[in-house]
């Protein structure tokens, strides 16, 4: 499996490598970052240490490569989904389905991807940073549902985005997707709230979603 959409193949696909990023992000995402050794990493992949040094640099430079292929996957995901709906508000609920869909395929993906990521050094910031400009990217587009644009800037969708996110990510660091919880309503909720006022927002807690 690669975890990469679109684009051409590799032209020397690397069994091997695959193994270890699916047993890397399984185990990561399962024991956690600091629980998980390149050793338990080898053995789950059925590989040999020099192969996975080959591949990375590190167990840091492992999870960051991946964090950035999985996170890539989720932002096509969200993209792709958003292509279709006329309306701000229909793409916060179609970006919506399309990440709680992805968190749902695979929670200890989810994991891997949304909260180990805390536990990693300095490279990890960029990596949240990236995904939180592509969330702040959709939000954003709220400001076209004000009489006056300018009201609102561009820093009400950054900081917005990082609320939704930390909520994210706590709710998959308690079990929620495990759980098969819906909390999309909430998170539509929290992004309407600026840009639509309370009485709107209160509207999309009553939502009903399909599962």
């Amino acid at each position: 499996m690669n975890f990469r959409d679109g684009g051409a193949p590799p032209l020397r696909p690397d069994p091997a490598r695959e193994r270890i990023a699916l047993a890397a992000v399984y185990l990561i995402g399962t024991r956690g970052y600091a629980e998980t050794s390149v050793e338990a990493i080898c053995e789950q992949a059925r590989t040999r240490r020099s192969h996975f040094e080959r591949c990375f640099a590190s167990k840091e430079d492992c999870f960051l490569c991946l964090h950035d292929e999985v996170g890539a996957v989720l932002c096509e995901r969200v993209r792709s989904a958003c292509d279709g709906p006329a309306s701000w508000h229909d793409r916060l609920w179609a970006a919506g389905w399309a990440a709680l869909r992805f968190f749902q395929e695979d929670p200890a993906r989810s994991r891997f991807l949304m909260v180990e990521i805390n536990g990693v050094g300095a490279g990890a910031q960029s990596r949240r940073d990236r995904i939180l400009q592509r969330l702040a990217d959709i939000l954003d587009g709220g400001r076209g549902e004000l009489e006056k644009s300018d009201k609102l800037s561009r820093c009400t969708a950054e900081i917005l985005a990082g609320a939704i996110y930390g909520t994210v990510t706590g709710k998959i660091e308690a079990g929620a997707v495990e759980r098969g919880d819906d909390f999309l309503p909430e998170l539509v909720y929290m992004a309407v709230l600026p840009y639509l006022g309370s009485r709107a927002a209160e509207d999309e807690l009553a939502v009903q979603t399909l599962r």
